[in-house]
């Protein structure tokens, strides 16, 4: 009785952890996010010293390591296996899972990974990852903390999970593809507008990649960063609603010209403001000619009432235009660019921007895009 007992609640708890993991992985389409979760579960809930998820490069014939969790982890990462090399190789050649609490006698066994990260390899359960009869990858974890051997049922759990796994890993990789597809088409549309103007040429790739180096000291979050990058692109998308003879003018423009370039956040807004996708990067390109006293426009913003991603475009946007070549001035450099954002800080930039790019400047991860 006391072995049945313990037989349902192993099985109850080997379906608790497929339902969580199945809910949230279905929840992720980042492909790094996804498997670093994934991975994470199964090592916690087996129990294992180590765990590692490699994914399959058909033009090499190669497994690389997309997660390594364990004590090895990061120096296992550099390695890449050969398809049919070692237990992990012959399970992506064949289709085939291995479970094996014996490694030394098993002659498909490779020592080589241990000994180029001094870890001790003495079972593991490795299993293919499948989607439509295609091999993805391999799963596999390594040694059980207790010294256990690995059963039948854990090698079941694990390809049950894998096969969830699979399915996930194929959506995230088709979702990386479309977004891909998608950054390269904005990229291409704001690059056709930049170009309109060779002194603005590539001015709002250079803004969303030094507005990218701003969030990341905030929060790297993939979905953060995205939304900052989008809004660095596309943050003068706007100008294509103003005359290009006003923006191509080389002397200077008279006030009723500058009222009419001043409308451009406004109009890029109106334009993105359909697409469901771009509604949360909609404050980046409306209020990034706000200003932190509240002399900007279009709506006289003040402080923290402008949006996050007002904030950092606005200091990227004026970076960038500072340190690139004008009709009327050459380029300043980088340092005397600081010098002129940080006497305007609290006036016209947010005192907590600045002091990142501050910050990114004295640790040498800021240069002159525009040079």
């Amino acid at each position: 009785m006391k072995r049945k007992l313990k037989y349902f609640e192993n099985k109850i708890k080997d379906l608790s952890l497929l339902l969580n993991i199945s809910s949230k992985i279905n929840s992720k389409l980042d492909i790094h996010e996804l498997l670093d979760l994934i991975m994470s579960l199964i090592k916690e809930n087996l129990n294992v010293e180590a765990c590692s998820l490699l994914l399959l490069d058909r033009n090499k014939e190669e497994l690389y390591f997309e997660v390594a969790l364990g004590e090895k982890g990061e120096e296992i990462k550099r390695y890449s296996i050969k398809v049919g090399e070692g237990i992990a190789g012959k399970v992506a050649e064949t289709g085939i899972p291995i479970i094996e609490n014996r490694v030394e006698t098993n002659p498909l066994f490779n020592p080589k990974f241990d000994f180029l990260t001094s870890f001790k390899t003495k079972a593991l359960i490795c299993v293919p990852l499948v989607h439509q009869g295609e091999i993805i990858g391999v799963m596999e974890v390594i040694n059980k903390k207790d010294n256990k051997k690995f059963t039948k049922s854990d090698l079941k759990l694990l390809q049950a999970i894998s096969n969830q796994a699979s399915i996930a890993i194929k959506n995230a990789l088709l979702y990386q593809d479309l977004k891909t597809l998608f950054f390269d088409t904005i990229e291409s549309l704001v690059s056709a507008i930049d170009a309109k103007d060779p002194y603005t040429h590539g001015h709002s790739k250079r803004v969303s990649e030094i507005a990218i180096l701003i969030a990341k000291e905030i929060d790297n979050s993939t979905d953060f960063i995205e939304k900052v990058r989008l809004s660095g692109l596309l943050h003068d998308i706007g100008k294509i609603g103003i005359e290009e003879s006003i923006l191509t003018k080389k002397g200077k423009l008279t006030l009723e010209e500058i009222e009419i370039i001043k409308k451009h956040p406004t109009i890029g807004k109106k334009i993105l403001e359909p697409i469901d996708l771009l509604r949360e990067i909609l404050p980046g390109v409306e209020e990034h000619h706000e200003k932190y006293d509240g002399s900007g426009y279009p709506k006289g913003l003040k402080g923290e009432n402008i949006s996050l991603l007002g904030r950092i475009i606005s200091v990227a946007d004026v970076f960038d235009a500072l340190t690139s070549d004008r009709p009327y001035r050459k380029g300043l450099d980088v340092h005397s660019a600081l010098l002129e954002i940080n006497s305007l800080s609290g006036v016209h930039f947010d005192p907590y921007i600045v002091n990142i790019l501050n910050s990114l400047y004295q640790r040498g991860k800021l240069f002159c895009f525009g040079s």
